[in-house]
This record gives structure tokens, sequence and C-alpha cells, in this order.
């Protein structure tokens, strides 16, 4: 029995929600920390590290602390292997819904047997078991936080059939869908495409959008003083979406107006990362609390959330564009490239989502004159493109900064402010620090004597492996210098 949790279990500690689960073996249900119900005695408390562990050992969640709905779980091996977190991504994205295990392990270079084995060491579950218990969470919370049909929510869920989705449904959690359903006191109140991302407090959305406000893409994304919406295209698909936020709830609003439901999954992930909404604090605060330069940065005490573009490839452009200019001009010039390419949405989209931003193959027959982009800054994305399209770069955002470094930097016209740039913002590699911006200079000048990128970089070495939230809280501090 670990006796942290035991503690935190009887105190009812918020604080550990989504650390760890606790199972009553009486009742056969699973709660999380701060579950309201009365306290269960020990003997009788079984603890899990992972929701998966849990349900694996056939407990199902509590209808009053409902630890499978207000909980997420994208960080589940925070402390495991690299190979776990990057096929759990892979997993949560939806690649096992058309893919093969033996698929997955070959993309991470590895034996199929041998994923399934560190899946058990980690996890204590397999990967494909996981699988199934994400697309019937996943499920599940489209069940009760909208009014799309059964049918609909069972293939955005990843699932083939009917019947597999209510057999591995009501396997789960006893229920059927509909069952789930009709318990659900928050059914048939928000409207069919809107998804609740929980988050854990402080989250200062504003902020936020003011930093995506400034960068937006004209015609791609559109920013207001209380969402941000923009344009989609995955392999089959063709949408935009729209996220605000819902304070009281302690949970961003996403809604997804698409042609393909199956994208649901994938969409509702990728804005997870790009509102940084599954990262722990708790430790990069403690961090850097007492450090008399980042804490300038800081809002009470809390780091600044890390905005990760919605598409790497799309980020790569920009920063290359960004080059020695003024981000204004980046993002003006960001939009003549969208409107030049021409991708036009349909009526049906909102005012101002006029645009689908180009892919690289169809970024490569694209003219570039006179949209003030010079020859150079022009060599330069075609070479970044075309080496995309080469697979010499990977977008994953499950690389380390030293992979990345090594492949971008190779590129004629790529430099280390833009290899960490690309790495902080693109990919949300969270140890990039792009030492020669200028507002890292600013912020980290003493007597108003610059310091130089090499003495940025040493002093930098004690902020690892968060130097992305150290440049965010340096930024911060800059603007008030």
């Amino acid at each position: 029995m670990d006796t942290k949790f035991s503690r935190a279990r009887q105190r009812k500690d918020k604080n550990f929600d989504g650390n760890f689960f606790f199972g009553v073996k009486t009742t056969g249900i699973f709660c999380r920390p701060s579950c309201p119900a009365p306290t269960a005695k020990e003997e009788n408390v079984e603890y899990f590290d992972t929701i998966f562990a849990a349900l694996e050992k056939g407990f199902r969640p509590c209808l009053r602390c409902r630890p499978d709905i207000e909980i997420d779980y994208y960080n589940g091996n925070a402390n495991g292997t690299s190979v776990v977190d990057t096929a759990l991504k892979n997993i949560f994205d939806g690649y096992l819904n058309d893919h093969t295990l033996a698929e997955l392990a070959a993309d991470l270079m590895i034996s199929e047997r041998h994923l399934r084995k560190l899946f058990v060491d980690n996890l204590g579950v397999p990967p494909i078991k996981i699988a199934r218990y994400h697309k019937t969470l996943f499920a599940k919370k489209l069940l009760i936080s909208s009014n799309k049909p059964v049918t609909d929510i069972a293939f955005a869920s990843g699932f083939n059939s009917i019947k597999q989705f209510n057999e591995a449904f009501k396997a789960t959690f006893g229920k059927t869908p509909t069952e789930a359903r009709n318990l659900s006191q928050q059914a048939h109140i928000q409207d069919n495409t809107t998804l609740l991302l929980r988050y854990s407090p402080p989250f200062d959305f504003k902020q936020i959008l003011t930093f995506l406000r400034i960068r937006a893409i004209e015609g791609v994304e559109l920013v207001t003083h209380t969402s941000y919406s923009r344009t989609f295209r995955t392999r089959n698909t063709r949408g935009y979406f729209t996220v605000c936020d819902h304070p009281a709830q302690s949970a961003l609003a996403l809604s997804i107006v698409c042609d393909d439901i199956k994208c649901f999954m994938q969409i509702h992930n990728q804005v997870r990362r790009m509102f940084d909404l599954d990262t722990d604090f708790s430790d990069i605060n403690k961090r850097f609390i007492n450090d008399p330069l980042l804490s300038k940065g800081m809002d009470n005490s809390h780091v600044p959330r890390l905005p990760v573009a919605f598409d790497p490839f799309e980020f790569i452009i920009r920063a290359i564009l960004g080059q020695q200019i003024t981000v204004k001009a980046a993002t003006t010039l960001a939009g003549r490239i969208a409107k030049r390419s021409n991708l036009q949405t349909d009526d049906s989209f909102p005012h101002g989502l006029h645009f689908f931003f180009p892919q690289p193959k169809e970024f490569m027959t694209m003219n570039l004159d006179k949209l003030g982009i010079t020859k150079t800054r022009q060599q330069t994305l075609q070479t970044a493109i075309q080496a995309v399209i080469d697979k010499k770069i990977s977008l994953s955002p499950n690389q380390s900064l030293e992979t990345f470094n090594q492949q971008f930097s190779a590129l004629k016209g790529i430099g280390p402010w833009t290899v960490n740039y690309v790495g902080m913002r693109g990919l949300g590699i969270i140890d990039s620090f792009p030492a020669s911006d200028l507002g890292i200079i600013k912020a980290m000048m003493l007597d108003d004597k610059k310091p130089t990128v090499h003495n940025i970089l040493k002093q930098s070495e004690k902020w690892r492996p968060y130097r992305a939230y150290a440049a965010l809280c340096l930024w911060n501090s800059s603007k008030e210098k």
C-alpha cells in the first residue's frame, strides 16, 4: 500500500486527482481521490496508477465522482519509457483504429512482442486492450456531452461496427451506450459537436488568446476575445473547430464541424496538445518559483502554458517566414500564402475562415513571387518542404530535441533559433530554448548589458528539461522591461 495515496484518499485531496485511482473491492467500483462518497476501509481498497489498470482489474467507474469523465489520462505514462509514451500518443490519436499492432511496432522500430512487453511492464495492460478502453472512454464522453446518434458516436470513437461497439461498451461499463446516456444528467444539454476538455486550474485562457491573436493567419484562423477558431483538413476530412473557455467546469469547450465524424478523436487530441492541457506543472512551478529571473514571468506562482501549433508543418513555414523579421510581418506573409494557395472553404464556414493552409505537396506547386518573400527565404522554404516530403525530418512531437536538431539544422538556411522555435512551438518539445531570441536576450540583460548567446545557453542549463517553459517566463518578464 502507498501511504501517500492512502492519506490523499482519506483526505479526499483533489490535488491527487489523476495521479492515482482506487478501487473498492466490496462494490467493484473505482474512484478518483476526491470522490465525495463515504470513505472505504483501507483493507477494502486497491490502488492503481492508471485508469486502464483499474478497468483491467474489472472495476467500473464511479457514477458519483466520474473518474472516466472528469479526469483525462493523456499523460498516463509520465514516468515510463519514451517508446510507450510515443505508442500511447498514437493510440490516443486513433492509430490502431485503422492499423495493426504490428504496423505500430514497425513504426517504432521494435518487435510486436517487445511492444506488448513494454506496455505490460509500464502500464500493466497490453496495447490492444488500452486502445479498446480508450475508444469506449472517448465514446462515453461523446454520449454524455452531445446529441450525436449512437451509431455516429460508435464510428467517431473508432469502432468498425455497432455490435463491436455495444459489446465493448457493456463489458467496460456494465451498461449499454443508450443506458449510459440516459443516466447522464448532461445528456442533450450541449450541441451535437461539443466536447469538454478538462484542465487543472489555474488556466489563463485570455492570455493564450492574446498570444494567438497576433499570430493568427488571416483566412485560416480567427481569434476573438472569447474564442479561437480555425480550419483543418485530415486525410479524409475538411472542417473547422472553435474553442471557448468554461471556467465554471474547469474545461475548454471544443466544437467541431466536419464532413466525417471519424476525425473527432484526432482533433480532440490535437487541441489538447495545442492548449497544453496535459502537462503536470507541479515540478516546473516548484523549480521556477525560486528562480529570481523566471519567477518574474510567472503568474500567481504558475508558469505560462505552452501554446503548441495545431499543425507542425504549418508552423515550420511560419518559423522560416519569421526569421529576422517581426511577428506581425511573418503573420502577414503567412496570410498572403494562404490566400495565394486559394484552397477555399465552402459557404457553410463562418465568416473569416475562408482558406485551408497548403500541405507540403500543394506548397511545392505554388508560385511565391510578389508576396514579399525574398528569394533566399523562398529557397529555404522549398528546402524544408522537400525535406518533409522526403521524410528527412520528422514532425513527431515525441522525438528528442537532439534528434530534431540534428535533422533540421542540416538543412541550408536553418539556424539554431529556427530549430528551437519550431521544436518549442511547432512540436511541443519542452526542452527547446531559442537562446538568440530578442525577447530572451532582453529579459536576461543585466545593467543594460546584453548577454552573449553562449552565456544565455550556459545559464539555461539549470532550467533543463523545461527550458521551453523558461523561455515563456522570460518572454513574459521582458514585456515589463
